[in-house]
């Protein structure tokens, strides 16, 4: 009897060992997602495929997948007894709580022995990356007018004005430049009165977004009036798409796929393609900053010829952008300025629109 007994505890430490040993040996882990690009709270399903690809039993394959801040879960922990050549696919959903890249690059599996004293550990480095877009905003619910009587006028009209299209005359606003006064009518009404455009298609916009929000650059990021400028630079791209109006993308936003590039730069153009190309740029960005934005609104004044009119979303107006933005608007015939925080809004010419967002 004490063979036997002594017989069953060698074979249980033997095949302890080689568990142990062998384990992880042709263990083959991949994570999948039904998507890598979604809106903030929007489910995204996750993927866990396991492999054992050899003829050796795996018990008590303990699975860690750790997950960035940002995203409702930091860590999701499953254990697994897997037989040889079996695959296990394990499946559940994450959300994202705010915009931004979030990168899955760390899962630990653990292999225990068969009595729980010793155990072997595996860092299997994946590279999945999801994109949460910003929030969603209603651009005319998101904007008030600085100044002027602008906010009973749609969007797409504040941002492009045919001149050679003229539907009739409304109060001046103190916005629009001095060669749209309507001198007869003022004389009528005895009050500045402009002529007021209809919308027509035959233009093109660039939009700036800056992320820089303090002087010097070291002073603490302000995170909520940047993101709040992003959302608002993503409703603005929205309306120009569903308007059919072709439009282009600037930033001084740190570029993560080139160390060459300074900032983003798309090129005017429409479609979905094109939208989303703008939408991963705005979900993918942080607060790091490539160049400083007079740099790239003096950049934009190279390429004027390629586009009527430019809106820029700042969150903070600094000194330093007061003169590149109103010698901006000698070089296009439209500028349009958001800001989040109205300070130095007054600081700017007359003929530059402005608004802050709410």
């Amino acid at each position: 009897m004490i063979w036997i007994l002594v017989g069953l505890v060698t074979f249980t430490y033997i095949i302890n060992k080689l568990v142990l040993f062998y384990g992880l040996e042709e263990i083959y882990y991949n994570m999948e997602t039904d998507k890598d690009k979604a809106e903030i709270g929007e489910e995204v399903q996750i993927s866990s495929i396991v492999e054992n690809r050899k003829y050796l039993t795996v018990p008590f394959i303990n699975i860690k997948e750790t997950f960035p801040k940002g995203l409702n879960i930091t860590e999701y922990k499953y254990s697994l007894f897997i037989l040889p050549f079996q695959r296990v696919k394990r499946s559940y959903k994450v959300k994202g709580e705010k915009r931004g890249l979030f990168s899955i690059n760390k899962v630990t599996l653990e292999l225990g022995d068969f009595i729980g004293f010793e155990s072997k550990t595996l860092n299997v480095r994946i590279n999945k990356e999801i994109i949460i877009y910003p929030q969603k905003l209603n651009l005319n619910e998101s904007l008030i007018p600085v100044g002027s009587l602008y906010g009973d006028i749609s969007v797409r009209r504040w941002i492009i004005d045919d001149p050679l299209i003229t539907i009739g005359i409304r109060e001046y606003t103190g916005n629009e430049p001095e060669r749209y006064i309507h001198w007869p009518s003022s004389l009528k009404y005895g009050s500045l009165m402009v002529k007021n455009f209809d919308f027509t298609t035959d233009n093109s916009v660039m939009v700036l977004l800056n992320v820089e929000t303090m002087e010097p650059s070291w002073k603490p990021i302000e995170e909520d009036i940047i993101e709040k400028a992003i959302s608002v630079t993503r409703a603005i791209v929205e309306e120009f798409e569903d308007s059919r109006i072709p439009y282009g993308f600037a930033t001084n936003a740190k570029n993560r796929t080139s160390e060459y590039e300074k900032g983003y730069l798309v090129y005017q153009g429409l479609g979905q393609n094109h939208l989303y190309s703008i939408l991963d740029i705005l979900g993918s960005i942080d607060y790091k900053v490539d160049t400083f934005f007079e740099n790239i609104i003096r950049n934009t004044m190279k390429r004027q010829g390629n586009f009527t009119t430019v809106v820029m979303v700042i969150p903070r107006l600094l000194d330093r952008y007061i003169d590149p933005i109103n010698n901006l608007k000698e070089a296009v015939e439209r500028v349009v300025v958001i800001t989040v925080e109205p300070d130095l809004l007054e600081a700017l010419d007359g003929d530059i629109i402005k608004y802050r967002s709410r």
